[in-house]
């Protein structure tokens, strides 16, 4: 059998000291009275006692000398052994103390071996020399250590303190242990496992590789049966532990973690609470240095820790972070998708964080980044902060601050947070690339020769809500500004909710430029673009995804053409105008119809546009038309009125559907009516038969029903004078706002 519990181990001790000392005087006079003390001692404490031989040793200070000592079962099961136990007693206490109550001297043993069933299994201990030094009291049953050292060719262990034996309790030990400078493995074969609480076996030593460590101090309080069961909380106060570390290697037994190196710390435990102060070391590139970890409560199920540090970070050490099981699985994994992380950080922090907490409070801080450059597939570009900082002190917001690039586009952020990240506040100013941009939006975009300016922009973070301030983008000649918010950022259980706000500007651009950003390769139509208009873009009321698009803007092209599958060309084949404007043909050529203008204004409301006053001159046809284009059913109405140019015998006698040309008195204007409905991608084209007709082509249509009196003044006024310049658009951008960001929702977690 083995030793259960330290006390089995002390009795066996003291028995071997109380034989020798019995036999001290007995031995002198007849050795087998020193046998029958032996035996008679044996059966009082139920172990046997034996010995190889027993003498007496003359010197200064004269002593009994032992060799072979065994403490076995009645099995015959040696628990204990010794290949010399030299007892030297102080022979003036004996006389002294009258009725011999007491005995002090010193017990030496060499080559001492016995057992222990630990946590882990059974763990055997040789030690090559044992020296006690102190006094034993029969009547009060109180062993007095004055000394008790532990001898190996690696180092030694000094004790002092006393044990109180009782007949009907578990001993009482009052032990505090020192020792220099030891391996870790020489400390874990002399240390055991049940003087530590299963946590510093678990978290500390289990990952200790290499180093040194001395005790300073390791004291016990407390019963047997308390010291074995020092994960405990109400036994907390029977273990103090100062211990000095130095040279460690550290690494979690998994490998799955890289090293610690060069770690130097002070550990201390008293009263359940557990720190580390002047703490350093390295972890691979990165240096830390006067830092301290506090652990309040050791015994805790969700532990508290509460760090100091001062570290100078390499950023590409994060790479060989992703395994660290202290990580939440959803932070392991975007770790796992750096794609790069480099650049350096020096920090002075106070962090305080508690197990399964997402992530740590952060009390104090002084962080400084340098040259840092972050891709990750979230980013799509690569992000580069020239320098950063983030201070923060006890009781007071967070301040951040840094300038850098995102791809290639500029900017400047400044803002404060509280010690959670819950909430932040943040103003930045950019100076974006435009083009970058949008072909990361657009990739299927085809930019081609437009020029395009940069962003300019300025917001603010408040609370889960973005607020920007009046943007700009240089556009050609022309330029693109809007501003707006975005709240409920963050809320992953509220849609966020939206007001922009947009002012458009373009100046004689080329139309195909801004097809080509839609819908790459078309080749619809193309000619000197001018529009400008505002536009607010709200959330959904839920009747349509384009439900909270409002706005107007006025529209002009001029000297381009239009392909043969558009919406007017279609129209002319309708009425078989093709006979009459046959390629070639002024205003015709190559499948296209060339204009000299087009020109109209723009409602939308909800989503649905008004087109009203929309015209097209050209040297084939004058086009007048109007309707809606419902973007959230996807439906497009409209009525549409041609005028072909040119003598109207020659139109009369080359169309075929006569009943739907109109001629007046003057034989100079036809016009035909048509409706086109249907989907935006496939719109349906119909001819409307006219009926009743009037003395002229004019007064016919100003009176048809089938005809909107708003084309019919657009067809007029392509024979007048052009139309007023744009509204001011600017100003009225400017006297809008957004308005405020809505109250920060409060949401109830469920318990």
């Amino acid at each position: 059998m083995t030793f259960r519990t330290l006390r089995r181990i002390i009795l066996a001790l003291f028995l071997a000291v109380l034989c020798s000392g019995t036999g001290l005087f007995l031995m002198m006079r007849n050795p087998s009275v020193q046998r029958y003390g032996l035996t008679r001692i044996s059966r009082e404490i139920g172990y046997d006692l034996n010995a190889g031989s027993m003498g007496l040793s003359l010197g200064i200070k004269p002593g009994i000398r032992v060799q072979d000592i065994q403490v076995s079962t009645k099995q015959g099961k040696v628990l204990l052994s010794a290949s010399v136990l030299t007892l030297t007693p102080h022979l003036s206490d004996l006389f002294l103390s009258g009725a011999g109550t007491f005995f002090s001297g010193s017990v030496e043993a060499r080559n001492l071996r016995f057992q222990l069933d630990e946590s882990g299994g059974i763990k055997d201990y040789a030690l090559p020399q044992v020296v006690f030094q102190g006094k034993y009291d029969l009547n009060k049953r109180l062993l007095q250590i004055a000394s008790l050292k532990i001898i190996t060719p690696e180092t030694s262990l000094s004790a002092t303190g006393h044990v109180q034996l009782s007949p009907t309790a578990s001993p009482y030990l009052d032990l505090s242990v020192s020792s220099p400078f030891m391996t870790v493995d020489t400390l874990k074969s002399l240390l055991p496992a049940l003087l530590l609480p299963e946590w510093i076996d678990r978290e500390l030593l289990s990952v200790i590789k290499k180093g040194d460590i001395r005790m300073d101090t390791v004291s016990l309080k407390g019963d047997l049966e308390q010291i074995k069961t020092l994960d405990q909380l109400e036994h907390a106060k029977v273990l103090g532990l100062n211990l000095t570390l130095r040279n460690l290697v550290m690494q979690r037994p998994d490998g799955n973690t890289p090293e610690l190196r060069d770690v130097f710390c002070a550990l201390s435990i008293k009263d359940g609470a557990l720190s580390l102060d002047g703490l350093s070391g390295r972890l691979l590139q990165s240096a830390f240095q006067n830092s301290s970890v506090d652990i309040p409560n050791i015994y805790a199920d969700r532990m508290h820790y509460l760090t100091k540090t001062e570290a100078s970070l390499s950023l590409s050490d994060v790479n060989h972070l992703k395994n660290l099981s202290f990580f939440p699985a959803d932070v392991q994994q975007e770790i796992r998708a750096l794609q790069e992380i480099d650049g350096t950080a020096d920090i002075r922090a106070s962090i305080e964080y508690e197990t399964g907490q997402p992530f740590p409070k952060i009390i104090t801080s002084a962080i400084s980044l340098q040259s840092i450059k972050v891709a990750h597939p979230l980013l799509r570009l690569p992000l580069i902060l020239e320098t950063a900082a983030i201070d923060s002190e006890p009781d007071q917001p967070m301040q951040f601050s840094g300038r850098g690039s995102w791809g290639k586009s500029e900017f400047q952020v400044q803002g404060t947070a509280d010690s959670t990240c819950e909430h932040v506040s943040a103003r930045a100013t950019t100076r974006a690339d435009v083009r970058e941009v949008i072909e990361l939006g657009l990739p299927h975009a085809v930019i081609g020769d437009w020029i395009y300016g940069p962003l300019d922009a300025e917001g603010l973070l408040s609370n889960g809500c973005a607020i920007l301030d009046s943007a700009r983008i240089d556009m050609g000649k022309g330029y693109l500004r809007f501003k707006g918010r975005q709240a409920n950022l963050g809320f992953g259980r509220l849609a966020p909710e939206m007001h922009w706000i947009g002012h458009i500007h373009l100046v004689q651009e080329r139309a195909q430029n801004l097809i080509q950003l839609i819908h790459p390769g078309a080749d619809l139509l193309d000619g000197s673009v001018s529009v400008e208009g505002v536009l607010t873009l709200k959330n959904s009321d839920g009747t349509g995804a384009f439900s909270g698009l409002d706005g107007h803007a006025t529209l002009v092209v001029e000297k381009g053409w239009i392909r043969q599958n558009n919406v007017i060309l279609n129209a002319l084949a309708l009425i078989s105008l093709e006979n009459i404007f046959k390629p070639g043909t002024s205003g015709v050529q190559d499948g296209r119809l060339y204009f000299d203008r087009i020109e109209g204004d723009i409602e939308i409301e909800k989503g649905k546009i008004l087109v009203q006053n929309l015209t097209l001159k050209s040297p084939a046809i004058n086009v007048a038309g109007a309707g809606t284009i419902d973007l959230n059913r996807d439906h497009l109405q409209l009525r549409i009125g041609l005028e072909p140019l040119g003598m109207a015998d020659k139109l009369v006698s080359s169309i075929p559907v006569i009943g739907n040309i109109l001629t007046g008195k003057e034989k100079s204007l036809i016009v035909y009516s048509l409706d086109v409905t249907g989907s935006l991608s496939n719109p349906q084209i119909k001819n409307v038969p006219m009926k009743n007709l009037g003395e002229s082509a004019l007064g016919y249509l100003e009176r048809l029903v089938y005809t909107p009196e708003r084309i019919m003044k657009s067809l007029k006024s392509l024979k007048g004078p052009a139309r007023p310049v744009f509204p001011d658009y600017h100003a009225e951008f400017d006297r809008m706002a957004p308005g405020p960001c809505p109250p920060s929702p409060i949401i109830s977690v469920p318990r």
